[in-house]
């Protein structure tokens, strides 16, 4: 096995923006770290699913891909761009003295996003079948490697939502640009997993 190509690869993968790093930086941006765990632990917990579904079937996925993933990029993308909106226009800005801040995702939005989420199926599907597959076809290499991807996931997730918290300190006035800019880079994430920029 190309340990040094798979590290570099799950790393880099892992831990570059994408929605679930957005998603969850700008929430713990307006609510906190701890106020983004709820969510957080919903990505973790979708992650381990995707990853060890990935890993159960790669072969039958990897054949019924090319159908299914249109139908997969259209519902990520739609979803990927509600969650744009929600944050470019929250229904209260969080910069405010007074204002009210809106309630923080919880677990169930994080747990679905994960099935709505190209990168990551695409993720599981391209490592596991290019990395661990060729080398061995043991059911407990692929769980394992699902499992591993899941928490590689998982620790760029926590790294940006450490960044997200940050930023709720330095840039509470700015509440708003910063919502948009968010709002922006999901919206360009949906853009690019749909399927549209070859059109």
């Amino acid at each position: 096995m190309e340990w040094t190509a798979f590290f570099t690869f799950v790393l880099i993968s892992s831990h570059t923006p994408g929605p679930n790093i957005i998603f969850a930086m700008n929430t713990a941006r307006v609510h906190g770290f701890t106020g983004a765990l709820p969510l957080t632990v919903g990505m973790i917990t979708g992650l381990l699913i995707v990853m060890t579904a990935c890993a159960a079937f790669n072969l039958v996925l990897a054949a019924l891909l090319p159908a299914m993933l249109p139908w997969l990029r259209i519902a990520g993308a739609a979803y990927i761009m509600w969650l744009a909106w929600k944050i470019a226009f929250p229904k209260s800005a969080p910069s405010g003295e007074g204002e009210a801040i809106p309630e923080a995702p919880g677990f169930r939005q994080g747990f679905f996003l994960q099935f709505l989420n190209p990168k990551v199926i695409l993720f599981g599907l391209t490592t596991l079948s290019a990395f661990i597959l060729p080398w061995t076809t043991s059911r407990a290499w692929l769980f394992g490697g699902g499992i591993f991807l899941a928490l590689a996931c998982f620790s760029g997730v926590m790294t940006w939502t450490a960044v997200g918290a940050i930023q709720k300190r330095v840039f509470k006035r700015q509440g708003r640009a910063v919502d948009a800019v968010m709002g922006a880079l999901l919206a360009w994430c949906a853009y690019s997993v749909s399927g549209l920029g070859p059109l």
